[in-house]
């Protein structure tokens, strides 16, 4: 055995070191008497000052906490079968508070082979149960906040491949939306793919949240309107780690109202007025959003509100909104524009 101290205490004083490093203790069982033997590790973590009560089974037993202790005919087939144990139970120390203790013990056995002696080794494994019930805390709220949410949540990597799909109905199984290696725009239906990506290649490249609007392809492979938000998951270093989604269902607000989508209506009069306030013609804001001059001038003759659920609109507001244009919709009054 190696002895980490000298003197003739360096055996009991490398036992109380390995105990304290470890936060353990052992014991030793008559199961004659009832009686036991405790380590000072054990009497520290049953928050007991060692030699201060005689330790003994029932001592220990109404320490147990009451839901955790063991039926006797459990005990006894532990006894009977002579087999190595191991169980993890709650302790309430004297002073109110608990702990969770985990024990392996061996079983000592006299010439005719019965039992004798119990004796074993105790942790406490309290921080690990305090972990776990964070754990179980945290996904308990993540599945509410994807039922709540009422859309699809799914995971891709930093590439943009889907990995994971989780549903309001069922969220703890993976439902892929298709193949894994199927990237997310490939959902998209293929009249909005080409502006989504460019709104996406910005988003990452500014590394903020993406929302944005878009026709979504079901299993059947027909379309239905969605609301999507993309948020990219960094690592320290800040290097991109995976991507989060979450794409509800809109098909109802857009076929029976179609204003809702956009409660603000952008106007023509808007876009015309940013563009003079930023001195663009309609070939720089063109350029600047990756959309067609034909595009921005049917909009800009638009009188009143444009009441279009085109992805292209909102490309054309967010360009103008980057570049410091805030829009205004006031209660009464008409809408306009002022700077950031």
């Amino acid at each position: 055995m190696l002895i980490l101290f000298d003197g003739d205490l360096g055996e009991r004083e490398t036992l109380r070191f390995i105990e304290e490093k470890l936060h353990a203790g052992i014991w030793s069982w008559d199961l004659a008497t009832g009686d036991m033997e405790w380590s000072h590790g054990f009497f520290s973590l049953l928050g007991i000052e060692p030699d201060s009560i005689k330790p003994s089974s029932s001592v220990l037993s109404q320490m147990v906490h009451p839901d955790d202790r063991p039926p006797s005919e459990a005990v006894s087939r532990t006894l009977n079968e002579g087999l190595p144990a191991e169980w993890e139970f709650r302790i309430i120390r004297p002073n109110g508070r608990i702990r969770w203790i985990a024990t392996r013990s061996e079983l000592l056995l006299d010439s005719d082979g019965h039992p004798v002696r119990s004796i074993g080794v105790s942790f406490d494994v309290t921080k690990r149960h305090e972990l776990l019930q964070s754990l179980d805390i945290a996904s308990g709220r993540y599945d509410a906040l994807i039922r709540a949410a009422q859309g699809i949540v799914w995971f891709g990597d930093k590439s943009g491949n889907i990995t994971k799909v989780l549903r309001p109905d069922d969220t703890i199984a993976e439902r892929p939306m298709g193949r894994q290696s199927e990237h997310w725009t490939d959902f998209v239906h293929p009249d909005e793919k080409s502006l989504v990506e460019e709104l996406w290649r910005q988003a990452a490249l500014s590394r903020n949240p993406y929302r944005f609007e878009h026709r979504i392809r079901q299993r059947d492979n027909s379309y239905r309107w969605a609301r999507t938000i993309i948020v990219q998951i960094f690592s320290r270093r800040g290097e991109p780690l995976e991507l989060i989604g979450l794409s509800t269902d809109i098909e109802i607000e857009k076929r029976y109202s179609p204003n809702s989508a956009r409660p603000k209506q952008l106007t023509g009069a808007q876009i015309r007025a940013a563009r003079g306030m930023l001195a663009l013609s309609v070939k720089d804001l063109a350029e600047k959003a990756a959309i067609s001059p034909t595009t921005i001038r049917r909009y800009e003759q638009v009188d009143g509100p444009i009441n279009s659920a085109e992805a292209a609109l909102e490309v054309i507001e967010r360009t103008l909104a980057q570049a410091g244009i805030e829009f205004i919709f006031p209660e009464l009054g008409k809408p306009g524009i002022r700077p950031r």
